[in-house]
């Protein structure tokens, strides 16, 4: 009768099976051996944003509002800093303006601090009655003709808005950004981070390499009657944690807040010209 051949492990000398097992382990651990740097060689920002308008003497949360983590020093990117510096600030309430939209309408946006239509629901009062936005009102007879129907035409509404009304302000921020964006990533050699602070003013940084870098809001945020522009050095060390004390900036020096770790370079808001926007931009005059 033939022999039935053994398993492979018992026919093998045992010497070469410890040496297998050996490999086999190594290989094992070498896969799951981490590549990236361990988690307390990372850092997390806690920015808090905190202004004050007028006479007020309590500071509010700056709420949705973006912010810039750029990597470098204040005098790495002392370019880029002059750059925000010498850009004209052109407000909200000039751009309107300046393409002839209605009183209605600028009050609209302000009230919310929009930069656009699709920043706030559209609600019946802003349609129909003494408060009603004509720009909103032509929109909605010209779905109505179009649809034929009340209904669809409201929730259809902001289609048939010119673009500059709808969101032509924010298009022109967001290109004021972008070209700003990729001078600070050409001089820094890194990828520019950002964040939006919450309800209460509140944004977080997370899982970033220990070093030098430049906070910013690049482009001058409205706040009341003035323009806000942060540009702050900020350092960050191997195991910082979003639990310690926050990264605070505001807009005034309050001496007894020891806090506040970087003041912005407050303006008050040019006065409008409609010598900034030509004639191709405005929107229809009956619209006024």
């Amino acid at each position: 009768m033939a022999l039935r051949q053994l398993p492979l492990l018992v026919t093998m000398p045992w010497r070469a099976v410890t040496v297998a097992l050996a490999l086999l382990l190594a290989l094992v651990c070498t896969a799951q051996t981490p590549t990236g740097p361990p988690a307390a060689a990372r850092g997390v920002i806690r920015l808090r944003v905190r202004t004050k308008q007028g006479a007020a003497t309590r500071d509010q949360g700056l709420s949705r509002k973006r912010f810039f983590l750029t990597r470098g020093s204040l005098e790495q990117n002392k370019n880029l800093v002059q750059a925000i510096e010498q850009r004209p600030v052109i407000s909200r309430d000039c751009y309107y303006r300046g393409i002839g939209a209605s009183a209605a309408l600028i009050k609209w946006l302000k009230e919310s601090d929009c930069e656009s239509i699709y920043c706030r629901e559209i609600e019946s009062q802003d349609i129909e009655g003494a408060a009603a936005v004509p720009e909103f009102q032509k929109a909605l007879a010209t779905g109505e003709q179009e649809y034929k129907s009340r209904d669809l035409a409201r929730k259809w509404l902001t289609t048939n808005l010119p673009g500059n009304v709808r969101d032509g302000f924010y298009k022109r921020s967001q290109e004021q950004l972008r070209g700003l964006i990729k001078q600070a990533e050409m001089i820094s050699g890194a990828k520019v981070l950002s964040v939006m602070t919450d309800r209460n003013g509140t944004a977080y940084f997370t899982d970033l390499e220990p070093g030098t870098y430049v906070l910013s809001n690049l482009v001058p945020t409205e706040v009341g009657n003035s323009s806000l522009s942060w540009t702050c050095e900020i350092q960050v060390k191997p195991g910082d944690l979003a639990t310690e004390k926050p990264f605070t900036i505001s807009n005034r020096k309050d001496p007894k807040d020891k806090n506040v770790k970087c003041v912005g370079v407050e303006k008050p808001l040019p006065a409008c010209s409609t010598a900034q926007y030509g004639d191709r931009e405005r929107i229809n005059p009956a619209q006024e």
